[in-house]
């Protein structure tokens, strides 16, 4: 509501050529606020406001814009107001957009960017996406060896406003060689004639750049840091994640994580859910769909084969959702536990039959209580049938729920246990293909189980 009263002053300012104004209010703004506003106004426009603000305040509304949004700016910028935001950008801001681009406008864009941040551009975007290389920026703030805890304070002034973090300041030699590193409150407290090397300290939690992204993000939780440095095979440092890079990649992970269980296939969206075209929503979604439709009709297979008993005890056809729908519902619990467990590094491969027992055990207490309920329900509902006493039925039914529960159960926490053990995501065993696996080995039990202790 607020971006559509402020469209038409926006305007009006635009028309006006107030710049003092426009700068005054974009400068007083939180850059994702002023996105905000923004976003309501042509592309031209965007660029007009952009061209009069400083540039650190441009990059900054800039990089609130969504990565499509972003991509119709540059597809439209031109001259110096592009060159400077650009440049401004922090590197991975700047390889994140460039790695979105066409490669027509890929090509146009990259010729405003120096030697040096092309070569910048080119390195971050090589890495594998999800890794620790592809998330990383090199926007550092570092000092080298040699140099007094005075010079920290001299390069802070004059780099820090462009750098990702300056809490910690890495410790380099010519070779870009980590050596160690300097918190800011190390550097406060010390004098400022100490040398660099006296204060720093030289156990430093490092990772490699094909490191997954989300053990990345489990480090940084597990140690509480700010940023961990990200080093190649000689120890060069290369780049820096940060604490807020985290936010993201757990988000990233947990959104891949959850439509993997509920069976979307494809890349996560960085967008909206009511941004993304209904296309790209039938083309993740229909897959798997098809797949378990495909297999679900084996349940009608089962069901086939028992037709004559079904015919001949009608009252069993009443307890088919029931008993699948527990199945399912125990089966998904199950593997939501143990799902969350793997995540948080809570349980290993080595752990898998505790596991296992553990679950069994849980799944026989809860099938012994549903036991008992099942029983009383058919019992007391439901009169003698002319070929069976309803005793017999109701044991039959209420034994069939709870070897359906243990069942699901150790379906449930085995898939994904398994999935780790052979080096997949455990995610991909999605919670749609428990379920329809849980529905054909339910029905197959309910029935046999019936078969059995009904004599037929």
């Amino acid at each position: 509501m607020v971006d559509k009263i402020l469209t038409p002053e926006i305007r009006r300012l635009l028309k006006e050529n107030d710049t003092e104004t426009l700068i005054e209010f974009f400068s007083d703004t939180h850059p994702r606020q002023a996105a905000e506003f923004l976003e309501s106004l042509e592309i031209p426009e965007i660029w007009s406001i952009l061209a009069i603000l400083e540039t650190h305040d441009a990059a900054g509304i800039f990089s609130y814009f969504e990565m499509d949004f972003q991509q119709a700016l540059v597809k439209e910028g031109k001259g110096k107001p592009l060159k400077d935001l650009l440049e401004e950008l922090s590197s991975d801001d700047r390889a994140d957009l460039f790695k979105a681009l066409s490669q027509e406008d890929y090509d146009r864009t990259i010729a405003f960017l120096s030697k040096e941040e092309k070569e910048d551009v080119e390195e971050l975007i090589a890495h594998k996406e999800g890794t620790a290389g592809a998330v990383m920026s090199t926007d550092f703030a570092y000092c080298y060896l040699e140099q007094a805890v005075e010079d920290i304070f001299f390069y802070l002034r004059q780099y820090g406003e462009s750098k990702e973090t300056i809490y910690y300041i890495y410790v380099i030699d010519e070779h870009e060689y980590l050596h160690g590193v300097v918190s800011l409150k190390d550097a406060v407290m010390a004098q400022l004639t100490d040398r660099i090397e006296d204060i720093m300290t030289d156990d430093i939690i490092t990772v490699r750049p094909d490191v997954d992204q989300e053990e990345v993000a489990d480090i940084i939780k597990e140690y509480d840091l700010i940023a961990i440095p990200v080093i190649d095979e000689n120890k060069a440092l290369l780049g820096i994640i940060t604490h807020d890079d985290v936010f993201d990649i757990v988000q990233e992970e947990q959104t891949e994580d959850v439509e993997r269980m509920m069976g979307i296939a494809g890349e996560v969206e960085d967008r909206d859910y009511l941004d993304v075209p209904v296309s790209i929503h039938f083309k993740k979604r229909i897959p798997w769909i098809l797949g378990l439709f495909i297999l679900g009709n084996l349940s009608s297979l089962v069901i086939g084969m028992y037709e004559s008993m079904i015919y001949q005890v009608v009252i069993l056809s009443f307890f088919f959702s029931l008993l699948t729908g527990t199945g399912g519902n125990t089966g998904a619990q199950s593997a939501s536990v143990v799902l969350r467990s793997l995540t948080l590094n809570g349980i290993t491969d080595s752990d898998f039959f505790k596991v296992l027992l553990k679950e069994f055990s849980i799944s026989l207490l809860v099938a012994m209580v549903l036991f008992f309920f099942m029983y009383m329900r058919v019992y007391f509902f439901y009169g003698d049938l002319p070929h069976f006493p309803i005793w017999k039925v109701s044991l039959a039914i209420s034994i069939a729920l709870a070897v359906q529960i243990v069942s699901s159960t150790m379906i449930g926490a085995t898939l994904p246990m398994l999935a780790q053990k052979v080096k997949l995501d455990p995610a991909v065993i999605a919670m749609p293909a428990i379920t329809t696996l849980v529905d054909i080995t339910g029905l197959f039990i309910y029935l046999s189980i019936a078969r059995i202790i009904l004599g037929l």
